[in-house]
């Protein structure tokens, strides 16, 4: 398994995540959205932890035809054979049995603001954020969030300007409810 691999959406993917957001569970959803062709497959392993699924969820999005990039050690697909036809609708009901089984709201709310929050910080840092990733892997509670919150605040500011590091702060906010 090679974890500098860099999976892939698929147009499979795309449709599915440009439908309804409930044709997938959210935890899974965010995963999708996070292969984005520069996450390698390491990266995309321990946000498939932090939003607490299984990191073989990969190798079932490649299955189901969403993604592709991985290594065939992790894809138990024949060598020949071609993804099947139905995989993109079939996607959703097989990743309803990976998808976490707890029911807590403050969990779900809180793994959502930090992914928007830590895609919207890279963005605004533009390559200037490898110790931000790096701590974001830490956040696990809500009082780690708010600590990474300012840290990344902090940084967008000193990297532009107060104004900019406001909006950042103003759409967590947002994102958070």
């Amino acid at each position: 398994m090679s974890s500098t691999a860099i999976p892939r959406k698929t147009q499979a993917a795309r449709d599915l995540l440009d439908g309804p957001r409930t044709a997938l569970p959210a935890p899974l959803r965010m995963l999708l959205i996070n292969v984005d062709g520069r996450r390698n497959l390491a990266e995309l392993q321990d946000i498939a932890k932090a939003l607490k699924l299984d990191p073989q969820v990969l190798a079932q999005f490649q299955l189901n035809g969403l993604i592709e990039g991985i290594p065939r050690a992790l894809d138990t697909r024949p060598a020949a054979a071609p993804p099947p036809p139905a995989a993109a609708a079939a996607a959703p009901a097989q990743a309803v049995a990976t998808a976490p089984s707890t029911s807590s709201d403050d969990l779900r709310r809180l793994m959502r603001a930090k992914m928007f929050a830590f895609d919207l910080a890279c963005r605004m840092l533009a390559g200037r954020d490898a110790e931000l990733r790096a701590s974001a892997r830490e956040v696990n509670s809500e009082s780690r969030f708010l600590d990474w919150l300012a840290e990344a605040s902090a940084r967008i500011e000193a990297a532009s300007d107060a104004e900019r590091a406001q909006l950042f702060r103003e759409r967590v906010a947002q994102a958070a409810v």
